[in-house]
This record gives C-alpha cells, sequence and structure tokens, in this order.
C-alpha cells in the first residue's frame, strides 16, 4: 500500500487543482469513515418506537491520525521535510484560504483502495518533542474531513423536484404551504401532511421565513 496523499482543489467538481498532491511521510496510525442517515422524529401522543421519516443521508467524514517524527523514526531520510513544514504543507491543502475559490480549498484524500471527496472539518495539531532551539520534531495530528458532493453531481442521482428527496425549504412573502406542496410534489392536498410533519397547527397563514422539512410522499 502507498502513502496517504491530500491535493487541494479551487472548486467542488474536484477539477481545478490548486495545491498538487501532498504525500505524507508516514501512513495513518487510525483511519476512521462514518457514514449516516437523518431521520425525522415522530412525535406524536403515544408512539412508541415511531415510523420515523427517512430525511436525507448525512456527509460522510474521513478520519485519520498520523505522527511525524523527526526523531529515530525518521532520521535515516535525509530528504524529510522538517515536522514545521510539513503541518505547514498539510494545512495550505486543508485550512488556508484558496483566493480563487473564495474560501477553503475542497479536498482529495487518497490511501490504498479508499478515495475521499471533501472538505475540512476539523484539524488538531499537537507538538509533543521540541530540540534545544524549541524547533518541533515531533507532531500528532488528527484529522477530519467532511464529505462534498455539488450540486451538479448530485442532480445526477436525483432530480431538485423528485419527491423521492427529502429537503428543508425556507417559505417566501406569499407563498403558501399548499401551493410550494404542489410545486414539489405535484399536489396540493399533501398540505396537511406536510403540515403534520413539521408539527404545525395549520396550513394557513405560516409567516414567511419559515423552514419548511419537506419528507418524501407521493401524490394519492
Amino acid at each position: 500500500m502507498g502513502r496517504m496523499t491530500i491535493t487541494a482543489y479551487t472548486d467542488g467538481d474536484f477539477r481545478s487543482v490548486s495545491k498538487s498532491a501532498l504525500e505524507l511521510p508516514v501512513n495513518p496510525a487510525k483511519v476512521k469513515l462514518t457514514k449516516g442517515i437523518r431521520y425525522a422524529e415522530d412525535k406524536q401522543l403515544g408512539s412508541l418506537n415511531g415510523s420515523n421519516a427517512y430525511v436525507r443521508y448525512q456527509p460522510e467524514t474521513f478520519y485519520f491520525e498520523c505522527l511525524f517524527d523527526m526523531t529515530a523514526t525518521m532520521e535515516d531520510d535525509d530528504e524529510q521535510m522538517p515536522v514545521h513544514d510539513m503541518v505547514n504543507a498539510l494545512e495550505q491543502r486543508l485550512y488556508d484560504y484558496n483566493t480563487e475559490g473564495h474560501r477553503p480549498s475542497f479536498v482529495k484524500a487518497e490511501y490504498g483502495d479508499i478515495t475521499f471527496y471533501g472538505q475540512l472539518k476539523m484539524l488538531e495539531t499537537e507538538y509533543t518533542l521540541f530540540d534545544p532551539d524549541g524547533i518541533p520534531l515531533r507532531a500528532e495530528l488528527k484529522v477530519t474531513l467532511t464529505g462534498y458532493c455539488s450540486q451538479k453531481e448530485e442532480k445526477k442521482h436525483f432530480s431538485k423536484r423528485s419527491p423521492d428527496v427529502s429537503r428543508l425549504v425556507t417559505l417566501k412573502e406569499g407563498q403558501t404551504l399548499a401551493a410550494l406542496c404542489y410545486e414539489i410534489y405535484g399536489d396540493a392536498l399533501l398540505v396537511g401532511q406536510v403540515a403534520r410533519f413539521n408539527n404545525l397547527n395549520g396550513y394557513r397563514n405560516i409567516p414567511a421565513g419559515t423552514e419548511i422539512l419537506l419528507p418524501m410522499l407521493k401524490k394519492s
């Protein structure tokens, strides 16, 4: 198995490279992939283990830990980058502001048969050993990436107006819940189900700015 590499991109389609692939000096000591699904709780009185409705897939996360060590473990490698420089190179790809993209970079992490597309959620660096001049010789890193899928890629899998996808919508000025149900589901009569799903007392006179969770529903 080769070394883990981290590549930074300007765009969410992962086509425009902003920082070339960085090969980590050592492979991670721990790698964890997390996947989750969000459900809306059934809050009806008397319900047991309710019929919780599927809302959406949660973004996947990719977590790894690694140790950059300039002492005995790396002393035979004359070309090894100093620990602080290695941390800086990683931060440039994960954390630093990308002026072209006007945000931190998107990231591709590759390790063995794992290829993860995402963006940084958390980077923890703990320096645990220094030379007499205060130069760090050892750093323990914990990195968490959260998955990213561009709207273009998402549309390949789901239609924007598909009733098979749950979404959170903010009600606009002058927009009614019935009109929103017709726009999304093609059936205004589903307004009652949507109102109950959102624990609303009714479906009329809902203030603009109210967030409405639209579950997967089909026309009757």
